[in-house]
């Protein structure tokens, strides 16, 4: 059984992502978004509990500092330091 843990609605949402991670700048791909978090695909194997800046193109968001909670074969979950305000 896959038990739902969002507390808050996902957006479907694509748009170019740049994640800043261990000195590093990577490219994805923000697939959706809520007030606490996206997932984005990318190619890149972080671990959960990284800690990375998330800049989504095309948005005011710059530089959101997020923790991964969760990996996947294309990609990963990322939750928000601070709540977004849409």
């Amino acid at each position: 059984m896959d038990i739902e843990k969002r507390s808050s609605a996902r957006l479907a949402f694509r748009a170019k992502a740049y994640i800043h991670w261990d000195n590093h700048d990577i490219e994805g791909e923000v697939e959706n978004v809520s007030v606490d978090g996206a997932f984005v695909t990318v190619a890149s194997r972080m671990h959960v509990n990284d800690v990375v800046a998330l800049t989504i193109n095309g948005t005011p968001t710059i530089g959101i500092n997020a923790k991964v909670v969760r990996l996947t074969n294309t990609g990963l979950g990322l939750r928000f330091e601070k709540t977004l305000h849409f």
